[in-house]
């Protein structure tokens, strides 16, 4: 499995943030989640968001889509993004440290 495209911050307000990204398809499972590490400190990601996503297994590639709420306005998140079958075993897909500012 890898990342096709993205991540990108698909919705940025003042206190939540979506993040999506495109993978070929996972396979495994027919449900997965998509994981975002964060946190205002890149070497301390210790928040995490995740969002169920159902495979569909006819598809080359999947979309993630993971919303972080309670942000504080006009501060710099930095994250990484994974991804996880509904066991719990990763899909062993990682992004590098990306961040966005809130609003």
């Amino acid at each position: 499995m890898r990342i096709i495209e993205g991540p990108k911050i698909e919705l940025a307000k003042e206190n939540l943030t979506i993040i999506s990204w495109t993978t070929d398809n996972p396979g495994g499972s027919p449900v997965h989640y998509g994981v975002v590490h964060y946190g205002t400190d890149p070497n301390r990601l210790i928040e995490t968001a995740k969002s169920p996503i159902r495979l569909a297994p006819d598809h080359s590639s999947t979309v993630f889509r993971v919303r972080l709420d309670d942000l504080k306005p006009q501060t710099t998140y930095y994250y990484t993004i994974d991804s996880m079958q509904a066991s719990g075993k990763r899909d062993r897909v990682k992004s590098s440290v990306n961040h966005f500012t809130t609003p």
